[in-house]
């Protein structure tokens, strides 16, 4: 009986929420691992669908607010972004997502571009991200490196912004070859999102 209401409401939820933001939207969703809930957001600058899976989610405040736990990924385009925790908030009409909160263990990857953090905010209207990490968040692009308490993406524009207790480490652009001809190693995360050219 309990396995039978709680299907019910997670279609109940599906129906009310998740439907009406994915009506507009044809594109075929990413098939979600058994027994992960995915949903289906809608952008309002970007032209891709917000596209999460996790291992469980609440609707609060009439699908205003969505809370996804355990294994959370979500996806909109080239972006990437995993954590232990992220938030959903919905316009007051449902229709489209205007921020987007990861806690815990963040990862953000677009393209060659990688970060990680303990919080970061996703605001859809000013296409920004704001990470933050205790003692700092980290980012990469191929072997350079840029840490700080805050770190500001900013998506339409391409950069980015770092604030208190900065470090940067950065490689000359000329590949230096060692005296055997061996290329030297990567020292970044390797990403695992390849980036089509713009």
């Amino acid at each position: 009986m309990k396995i039978k209401l709680t299907g019910l409401i997670i279609f109940a939820i599906w129906v009310f929420v998740a439907l009406p933001a994915t009506a507009q939207d044809k594109t075929p969703a990413k098939e979600a691992p058994p027994g992960k809930p995915t949903v289906k957001a809608k952008s309002k600058k970007s032209k891709e669908p917000i596209e999460i899976t996790s291992e469980r989610m609440r609707s609060e405040n009439g699908g205003v607010k969505i809370v996804f736990s355990g294994n959370v990924v979500s996806y909109q385009g080239e972006l990437k972004i995993t954590s232990d925790i992220m938030e959903i908030y919905n316009t007051e009409d449902k229709k489209e997502t205007e921020e987007i909160v990861a806690i815990g263990n963040v990862v953000i990857t677009r393209c060659s571009k990688r970060a990680i953090g303990d919080r970061a905010v996703y605001l859809d209207k000013l296409q920004k991200i704001i990470l933050t990490g205790a003692p700092h968040a980290t980012a990469w692009e191929e072997d350079n490196m840029i840490e700080g308490r805050e770190l500001i993406f900013l998506m339409e524009q391409d950069r980015f912004i770092a604030n208190e207790k900065v470090r940067m480490k950065i490689y000359p652009k000329d590949e230096e070859k060692d005296p055997k001809g061996k290329k030297p190693e990567k020292k970044s995360p390797p990403t695992d999102q390849p980036c089509s050219p713009k």
